[in-house]
């Protein structure tokens, strides 16, 4: 029974039940990978074509082109890409933090902080969700949320520059700006090159 659900998962994710060998699959993403290294976005893409013509519903290949696709700033596809793929594993949380990056980069903070609560159901404290949860928060001057987003993850990353930046800043926008300096100056003694804390400091 354990032997059959592991093949299943790995078809699922590899789409193993057609027509390439190990060996054209291992080069075609051997050679993604490689071109997407050089920043060759396109030819990382193309190196993957026979693997998505003949494995379409295949998780790995699509999610594999949704990042691509994200990287090269064609967010459509990309997000058509992860769509197949979150398909297959409805849970994936790699697939649905991918999603957030094409939202946040088209500025849709609204969905951001949607997308980044349906993960944080999944996985309460995965890193990514959280910061771009405290980022949307932040970029719709949520800030009294934006703070408590941003202490959360610091009670277990208690020097994260990251989420001490969210906080000391959402601090000062919501008019706590003598704590918040305190904070900003904290962050210049663990990283004294802060453009952030530098910049709420007057340096």
């Amino acid at each position: 029974m354990k032997k059959a659900v592991l093949v299943i998962i790995i078809g699922l994710i590899f789409g193993l039940y057609a027509e390439m060998t190990q060996k054209e699959l291992e080069d075609a993403y051997d050679s993604s990978f490689k071109y997407e290294a050089s920043q060759k976005y396109d030819k990382a893409i193309s190196a993957l074509s026979g693997v998505i013509k003949n494995y379409p519903s295949g998780y790995t290949v699509n999610y594999r082109l949704g990042w691509l696709y994200y990287l090269q700033g064609n967010f459509a596809n990309g997000m058509k890409h992860l769509e197949n793929a979150l398909a297959q594993f409805p849970y994936s949380v790699e697939v649905m933090n991918t999603i957030n990056l094409i939202y946040a980069s088209q500025l849709e903070w609204e969905k951001v902080e949607v997308q980044s609560g349906r993960i944080m159901k999944i996985d309460y404290y995965n890193y990514y969700a959280n910061y771009w949860y405290s980022v949307a928060l932040f970029r719709q001057k949520k800030y009294d949320q934006a703070v408590k987003a941003a202490e959360k993850m610091l009670a277990v990353f208690p020097s994260n520059i990251e989420f001490l930046n969210i906080l000391a800043e959402s601090k000062f926008l919501k008019g706590d700006k003598e704590e918040a300096l305190k904070i900003f100056a904290g962050v210049i003694i663990l990283q004294k090159d802060n453009e952030t804390a530098k910049y709420y400091l007057g340096r």
